[in-house]
């Protein structure tokens, strides 16, 4: 199936990218995020950032054997990581 781009269709949205300095489990990080207008706005990075964050780790997680646990996690498991902006620049 191919998409068609007739007159009669809108384009895309605008979208606003921003390179986001902040904090998450206890360490200072970086990452780009785009957001689109009527989905996302600026308010949401955080939310966006914490959400990336727990699928990574769950992911890391999973490929992980087994092993028992000596110390508790720095994230407990099923729970998005507390981010903390820094440093918000559109890009």
């Amino acid at each position: 199936m191919t998409a068609t781009h007739g007159p009669d269709r809108a384009p895309p949205p605008d979208r606003t990218t921003y390179r986001v300095t902040y904090r998450a489990l206890g360490e200072v990080r970086e990452d780009e995020v785009t957001v689109v207008p009527g989905y996302s706005q600026e308010s949401d990075i955080p939310r966006i950032l914490a959400a990336r964050l727990a699928d990574r780790l769950a992911a890391r997680l999973a490929a992980r054997p087994a092993r028992p646990a000596t110390r508790p996690a720095r994230h407990p498991p099923g729970q998005q990581p507390e981010v903390v902006v820094l440093d918000l620049r559109e890009i």
